[in-house]
This record gives C-alpha cells, sequence and structure tokens, in this order.
C-alpha cells in the first residue's frame, strides 16, 4: 500500500530522484559511518581505564618518533598515533594533538556511534577488538626483530 501511495503521489522523475537518493538505507547507513572522537570521550565514562592505560608505555609511544624527528613520517604515524588518516583520526601535531600516541579507539575503533548508542547492548556492540589487531603494528614488517 505504501509504495502504490508513493507512485502516485510521484509526477515527476524529481520527486521520485530526489525520495530514492536520500531514503535509502545505503545512504542512511553512510551517514552513520564512525569517526575518531579522541580518548577525553572516553575518560568521560570510563575514568579508571584512561587512567590505567596512561601508564603503560603505548600511552606515550608518539615521544619516540617526535625523538627520532620522524613525527610527520607516514610510515610512522599509524603506529604511533590514532586513527591516522581516517575520519576524526590524526591528521598532524599542529592539528590534532589529541590524537597522538596510541588510544583506546586504536584497538576498539572509532567511538562516534558508541557515544551516541541508545541502549546498553548497542553499547557493547559499537567497539569491538578485532582479531590480529595487535599484528597491524606489532610485526616485523617495518622494523625487523620486533
Amino acid at each position: 500500500m505504501r509504495m502504490k501511495k508513493l507512485f502516485i503521489t510521484m509526477t515527476t522523475g524529481l520527486v521520485a530522484l530526489y525520495f530514492f537518493a536520500f531514503n535509502t538505507p545505503y545512504l542512511q547507513a553512510e551517514k552513520e559511518k564512525a569517526i575518531y572522537v579522541g580518548m577525553d570521550k572516553c575518560k568521560e565514562c570510563h575514568p579508571e581505564h584512561v587512567e590505567s592505560y596512561l601508564s603503560w608505555k603505548y600511552s606515550r609511544n608518539f615521544r619516540v618518533i617526535q625523538m627520532r624527528k620522524r613525527d610527520h613520517d607516514p610510515g610512522c604515524l599509524p603506529c604511533h598515533t590514532t586513527g591516522y588518516g581516517k575520519p576524526g583520526g590524526f591528521v598532524s601535531v599542529e592539528k590534532t594533538q589529541r590524537m597522538v600516541n596510541k588510544q583506546c579507539e586504536s584497538c576498539h575503533g572509532p567511538a562516534s556511534l558508541h557515544l551516541k548508542a541508545p541502549t546498553r547492548l548497542e553499547h557493547q556492540e559499537t567497539l569491538n577488538i578485532p582479531k590480529n589487531i595487535c599484528t597491524s603494528c606489532h610485526s616485523g614488517h617495518k622494523h625487523p626483530g620486533y
């Protein structure tokens, strides 16, 4: 019945194009892609996890490439920043200082949808640690013997 009404009310191809272009599930999903938000947002609800994390050496791994003057090297940035080259992620020290070092989202993924999740179940489903995420940085591909 809904489709029949839709076709009756569509008198021009322009109306049809508008309806299908802006109301398809595919495009709605595109609008809702997760973006990186930074560890400060995580700390609002998970302060104990963030405090614990800050005691790990990974929470300060950007200083290693700074000391070696490689803090603008695109070969180093994916493993020493959060979300490098991805929406909301690290761009440069000057533009996105809040995304230096490995942070929560480096393993859990971008958290914007997690922050918007209305139920506890959806909250849990928005951040999952993929298998073998550690090997994206911890492998010999860049540092033999690492």
